[in-house]
């Protein structure tokens, strides 16, 4: 057991324990480490302006000899949970007398005002530059998709990112991957975590055992993913949870499996991983994941992580609902001394508002769900008030399994056969919903008629609420459109 956090920070070895440890890595940045490059504005990781550089020493995460350097928002994330990984801020950017690529092409693109957010953009630059050697519009797009600027104004930041070229010189990957360090790191990770503070206790076991074991004897336990949600909270003035426990050192959850019907995510995946993988076996869920979050949260958050939130909001959920999701929990061991553990439905895992069916002590392991089939026809969707980025008021998850013969015999007289149907939606009630009887109105013929009588269904079956983000009348009517426009999409061939 060891009461520190060990991180490589821009090259230095760091040792962090006690109060400093439980700090926002932003925070001990700017206060405890004299590294002010890195800002503080939304602190709720929305701006940008806190990005970092993050590097994990987890096997998955490294490239032969390199490590994988990806953009985080360092306001959101407690220091205690960058144990054993390499951080690097836009002060380790420079190369002696030379900006960085991204630094020269800022300057000169006059791409920065007062210069507040330009180091979160630099950063935020600098990942996409550890991935491809020149960008696109799109790609420099969606890499800049979690930075703000409120005075440059946005085209200069543009020209910028599409300016630069990678160079293997100023690779951040082959400056910083000291294999001294890598292994040192790699060391340090193979033994658990306890950092005390001032009445809180935070731990990270390195085996699934341990976790439980732990979670079993301190009811009240707060089980940290990533902590990205906890990290908002705790900017706004909420205290941290006197006991935390972090998954982030127990190597078996942060597995992908997958065979030929079933995909399964270890509670350690973050979004982005989930996204590359859902290219393949859920190519709709990869897409809507374009939709959420901006790649320094995406880098960081877990699936498991917005399932554990339980959120009526949470964005992955309806797809998990329609995709015979099933939750993998386990608890304290038995007499055998062996984990116990079960699945759980996810039709079955919320039982009131941000209330999970896990007994006392359980821990969700990992998330599996099914391969989109070649015969689904698969539609996600959320109303929001901007496009990228926000929280969605009305959220729907869509599958139609059509007669394959008619659907291919289609000339405008057959109607596609409905087989079978799955629909499910957020921010309609107090959990999100799955729609039974209203998946059993809408199979057989589908026609203009049973799509709009199945869109009314489902205006009367639910019962939203009215808050800042809309009514519950315009929730019922966005719930219906929703599903009425992929209806007829689909009538439509």
């Amino acid at each position: 057991m060891r009461d520190f956090a060990l991180i490589h920070l821009n090259g230095v070895r760091r040792e962090i324990r006690g109060r400093e440890a439980l700090m926002m890595l932003a925070e001990w940045l700017r206060k405890e480490a004299g590294l002010s490059g890195t800002k503080i504005v939304c602190a709720e990781g929305d701006c940008g302006a806190c990005t970092v550089l993050r590097a994990s020493c987890h096997p998955s995460s490294r490239s032969d000899q390199y490590l994988n350097f990806e953009a985080m928002n360092s306001c959101i994330a407690t220091v205690a949970q960058l144990d054993g990984t390499h951080i690097v801020t836009v002060e380790g950017m420079q190369c002696g007398d030379h900006l960085s690529p991204a630094q020269e092409a800022m300057r000169t693109c006059h791409a920065s005002q007062c210069g507040y957010c330009t180091p979160g953009f630099v950063m935020a630059i600098s990942a996409m530059l550890e991935r491809h050697d020149q960008a696109d519009a799109r790609t420099a797009s969606n890499y800049l998709t979690g930075n703000l600027c409120r005075c440059t104004g946005y085209a200069p930041i543009v020209e910028a990112a599409l300016t630069v070229r990678a160079t293997e010189k100023h690779s951040v990957a082959r400056r910083y991957s000291d294999p001294h360090s890598i292994s040192e790191s790699v060391s340090s990770t193979k033994l658990s975590m306890l950092v005390e503070y001032d009445g809180t206790k935070l731990f990270a076991p390195i085996s699934l055992r341990e976790a439980v074991t732990f979670s079993a004897t301190h009811p009240g336990t707060r089980v940290l993913g990533a902590a990205t949600d906890l990290g908002v909270q705790v900017n706004k003035g909420k205290p941290l949870p006197t006991s935390l426990l972090s998954l982030h050192l127990i190597p078996e959850l942060y597995e992908i499996k997958l065979t030929r019907t079933r995909v399964t995510f270890g509670s350690r995946v973050t979004l982005a991983e989930v996204r590359r993988v859902s290219e393949d076996v859920a190519p709709e869920f990869a897409r809507f994941l374009n939709l959420f979050a901006s790649p320094q949260i995406k880098n960081v958050a877990t699936l498991v992580g917005n399932i554990a939130n339980g959120s009526p909001i949470g964005d992955t959920l309806p797809f998990l609902l329609i995709a015979g999701g099933e939750v993998h929990v386990a608890s304290r061991p038995g007499a055998k001394g062996v984990v116990r553990k079960r699945k759980i439905p996810m039709t079955e895992l919320y039982v009131g508002y941000k209330k999970l069916a896990l007994e006392i002590g359980e821990i969700i392991t990992h998330i599996s769900f099914d391969r989109t089939s070649a015969k689904e026809v698969m539609s996600l969707c959320k109303v929001t008030q901007r496009k990228d980025l926000d929280i969605s008021a009305v959220s729907g998850a869509f599958s139609l399994t059509l007669n394959s013969s008619l659907k291919a015999s289609r000339n405008g007289k057959t109607a596609p056969h409905v087989v079978c149907a799955r629909i499910a939606y957020g921010g309609v009630a107090a959990t999100p919903l799955r729609m039974p009887e209203v998946e059993l109105a809408l199979c057989g013929e589908l026609t203009a008629e049973r799509i709009e009588s199945v869109s009314q269904m489902i205006a009367r079956s639910i019962k939203p609420i009215s808050d800042v983000r809309g009514s519950a009348s315009y929730r019922r009517v966005a719930a219906a459109n929703l599903f009425r426009r992929f209806g007829n999409e689909v009538l439509r061939g």
